[in-house]
């Protein structure tokens, strides 16, 4: 599914999560790239939804793979 994305002509993002939790929303959102930047490993789902519904309007990570955490 990747490839299909990435490969694509569309705008995109791709935020890898590795561990989603059902704590609440802390408003702490850390987003890089492994090796690279300061990522952890859990995140809220009410901060996954926060940073995705973000990157509508941010191009930060356009065309791009970060990773997301708390």
């Amino acid at each position: 599914m990747t490839a299909a994305v990435t490969g694509s002509n569309v705008d995109w993002t791709i935020a890898r999560i590795t561990r989603p939790t059902d704590k609440p929303a802390t408003g702490t959102i850390r987003a890089g790239f492994l090796g690279v930047d300061n990522v952890g490993s859990a995140m809220s789902r009410a901060d996954i939804a926060a940073f995705l519904v973000g990157q509508l309007t941010d191009q930060t990570y356009l065309r791009a793979l970060p990773a997301i955490s708390n």
